[in-house]
């Protein structure tokens, strides 16, 4: 039942051929990473001697459970049982900001006062030695 239709000979099929896109694989790549594509064995190569330098250096590096290092800061906390923060800041604070203050090194003094005690807070210079925190503690 079906017909099929054969074209006639008056009609012209025109066929339009359009190029094809590049590829990107076409296009030249340079650089490291494509060096390392192209050249494996010696990727992996750079890969491992890294690897091992990277084990021996570790290898020297110390370490410390408990490492040593000195501290910018200097906490000297004071008790004054019974007394307002007021009488904290004038009867003891204030005396040792005094006393603090002037020494050679000191970078900065943050202290703060509250109801039975105080606390004096002081930076040090980075590189101060050993002998401005002896003069320190003992004021």
């Amino acid at each position: 039942m079906s017909e099929e239709v054969e074209p006639s000979d008056t009609e012209v099929t025109q066929v339009i051929e359009t190029p094809a896109p590049q590829e990107e694989s076409a296009k030249e790549y340079t650089g490291a990473i494509a060096w390392m594509a192209k050249n494996s064995v010696a990727a992996n190569l750079l890969m491992l001697a890294l690897v091992i330098g990277g084990l021996a250096i570790g290898k020297g590096i110390k370490q410390e459970v408990f490492p040593e290092f000195d501290m910018d800061w200097i906490t000297i906390t004071v008790p004054y049982p019974g007394a307002s923060p007021s009488e904290v800041e004038q009867g003891i604070v204030l005396a040792i900001e005094e006393a603090v203050r002037p020494i050679d090194g000191v970078k900065q003094v943050i202290s703060s006062s509250r109801e039975s005690g105080g606390s004096v807070y002081v930076e040090l210079l980075a590189g101060a030695d050993g002998a401005i925190r002896a003069r320190i503690e003992p004021a």
